[in-house]
């Protein structure tokens, strides 16, 4: 396994600091956010916002040159693109295939593609055949292009556990198409047994996002029962059980990347960044020894 970690949490680092910081504090890999920054060129950096290393659909092919050069100098490898598209948005996921090839045309990273949100007020079964069939293309633009994309399992999205996943991807090539394997989002939801989960998965287990959630209460509803939020936590504080994961992971012989993606109240302070990324990396990096 590589520990990797997300730069969707970085927002204020850029883009050579990324790879020297993440080589610095340990880490064999990187899944590098590309997408679009606001208008705004002074917009405070956050999480879905304003990003100082700037990687987009638009400038990817440009700044692959400077990534290849640090990922060279760094060793650290590219192991997924982290964009926020849907597969019906065909011209903007071309981009990203000629982005990951550039960056590394003989192991092209990973790229994230979504579907749209599960609209809960419509019937469930029309929304999920239309999913199938869109990620039943996309996968074959993919096959065309040499690459591979990836399903994160999320939720609010139209399969949110990895036995949905599995229906959704099931008989697609998983040479071109796999799921990310997202603990803190199944948390949520009610998560299958990891072992069950990742042997669900089989073929199609292509990435990893290991963070943590706990819920919190937020006041009443207007029918009177308690309404609940998830906040986010270190990886040794939620509910999800990281060390459990790690082993299962080890079990079925993952050999891919597990990416670090921490959204906790934490991170949201400036001047922060530096010891959540030394130490819950370190934290993934013995449970990946012990396990």
């Amino acid at each position: 396994m590589e520990l990797s970690c997300t730069s969707v949490m970085l927002p204020r680092w850029g883009l050579d600091e990324t790879f020297d910081k993440l080589q610095t504090y340990g880490y064999d890999a990187v899944e590098l956010r590309c997408r679009y920054n606001p208008e705004d060129p002074n917009a405070e950096p956050s999480f879905w916002g304003r990003h100082l290393s700037d990687v987009s659909p638009d400038n990817i092919v440009d700044k692959a040159p400077r990534i290849r050069a640090a990922a060279q100098r760094t060793g650290l490898r590219v192991a997924a693109l982290a964009p926020n598209f849907v597969y019906s948005e065909t011209e903007v996921i071309v981009k990203l295939f000629k982005g990951a090839l550039a960056i590394d045309p003989d192991r092209p990273p990973l790229i994230r593609i979504g579907a749209p949100g599960h609209d809960r007020t419509r019937p469930y079964w029309p929304q999920f055949h239309a999913a199938r069939a869109g990620f039943a293309s996309l996968t074959e633009l993919a096959r065309t292009h040499g690459v591979k994309v990836i399903y994160e399992i999320h939720t609010g999205t139209i399969a949110v556990t990895a036995s949905r996943t599995l229906e959704l991807l099931r008989d697609l090539d998983p040479d071109h198409i796999g799921a990310i394997y997202d603990i803190q989002n199944m948390v949520e939801v009610g998560i299958e047994d990891t072992r069950m989960g990742l042997d669900l998965l089989g073929p199609y287990l292509a990435h990893c996002h290991v963070g943590n959630r706990v819920p919190e209460a937020a006041g009443r509803t207007d029918a009177g029962n308690i309404a609940w939020n998830w906040r986010g936590a270190r990886l040794g504080e939620g509910l999800a059980d990281i060390p459990q994961l790690m082993s299962d992971l080890k079990t079925v012989g993952y050999e891919g990347a597990v990416s670090l993606e921490l959204f906790t109240p934490e991170n949201f302070a400036a001047g922060n960044d530096d010891e959540i990324v030394k130490s819950e990396g370190a934290y993934l990096r013995t449970l990946m020894e012990r396990a």
